[in-house]
């Protein structure tokens, strides 16, 4: 389990690769990801999972853009985006982690690798 800070999941650096750190990514309420498609990650796009919250996608997108994790204003539930689109029913961004929530059951299934039990959007 990671947090937004990490991000870097296996690019190739100026000292080569970067090992593989993580087998499933879950971006929650994420404004980009310095990607522009799921594949991108290095991972495989199936095991890219994301989930969106409440609020304008636009005022996500535009605060990816600005800090410069989306400059094509591609966000992780985009569908073209490419990966796993999870359903939440967070009331705000801190709901994604609420007990018993969907948001959260999605989450634990993808770290448990029980895909089949994840509600998809």
């Amino acid at each position: 389990m990671g947090v937004a800070a990490q991000s870097e999941i296996g690019p190739v650096g100026e000292f080569g690769p970067t090992p593989r750190i993580a087998d499933d990514v879950i971006a929650v309420g994420s404004p980009g990801m310095q990607a522009d498609h799921a594949a991108d990650l290095g991972i495989g796009a199936k095991n890219v999972w994301a989930m969106g919250g409440p609020n304008d996608d636009q005022i996500v997108r535009q605060g990816g853009r600005l800090v410069g994790l989306g400059d094509n204003l591609t966000i992780p539930t985009d569908e073209r985006f490419g990966g796993n689109i999870m359903k939440s029913d967070s009331g705000d961004h801190g709901g994604f982690w609420d007990p018993e929530s969907i948001s959260l059951r999605n989450q634990v299934a993808v770290i448990a690798g029980k895909y089949d039990r994840v509600q998809h959007d």
